[in-house]
């Protein structure tokens, strides 16, 4: 049985990777915003694109994130602002015009502000299945290497010898097995745990 640490090395390019994605996404919703802004000059102040508004914030919140996605928030209401009045918008006093501001503000905010919760919650519903999984396969792995069945006590015959360094190697690797190393081991992680192997006597 081979066991093999997982090396944050092959990590690195994967999480570059992510993060341009991240900045392309956040870009792409900044332009999908001018030209939604550009739509609504067009149109004039009497159809509503405020629905639209909120696919940029929605997908700001769902692939780059929480505090991203508020500032397409705030971009996304600038750009309604704009359109409004270089669309030639009259408000009968000033009060209106704030307070349309400020609900279309709102709104844009609790869009992102929910949508980044959703993902957030699945993206810790997957570390927590994964994790599940590996602490499955690492009871699965030291079960196979028991002497007894777990289940039912009686012994078993290996084809492969020195189980006790593959069991010692195996709790090394495994955080999940942290809490069952000795002091001693617990300690020096990186020595090896002298074992007798099998059917040999101490001279």
């Amino acid at each position: 049985m081979t066991l093999r640490r997982a090396s944050d090395d092959g990590n690195k390019p994967v999480a570059a990777k992510a993060k341009g994605r991240r900045g392309l996404a956040l870009a792409g919703c900044f332009l999908l915003l001018g030209m939604l802004g550009w739509l609504d000059y067009l149109t004039g102040y009497e159809m509503s694109f405020f629905v639209f508004y909120s696919v940029p914030v929605g997908i700001a919140a769902w692939y780059v994130g929480r505090w991203p996605a508020i500032g397409v928030a705030l971009g996304a209401t600038v750009s309604w602002l704009l359109a409004d009045y270089f669309g030639g918008v009259k408000y009968s006093a000033p009060f209106f015009y704030y307070w349309n501001s400020t609900i279309h503000f709102l709104a844009f905010i609790i869009n992102a502000v929910t949508i980044a919760e959703i993902k957030e919650d699945l993206d810790r519903r997957q570390v927590l299945a994964a994790e599940l999984e590996s602490a499955r396969e690492t009871l699965r792995a030291m079960s196979a290497l028991l002497r007894v069945c777990p289940a039912c006590g009686k012994p078993r015959d290996h084809a492969e010898g020195h189980m006790e360094d593959e069991i010692a190697a195996l709790a090394r690797a495994c955080p999940e097995l942290a809490d069952t190393l000795c002091a001693d081991c617990g300690t020096n992680g990186a020595k090896a745990v002298p074992a007798t192997p099998a059917g040999s006597s101490g001279a």
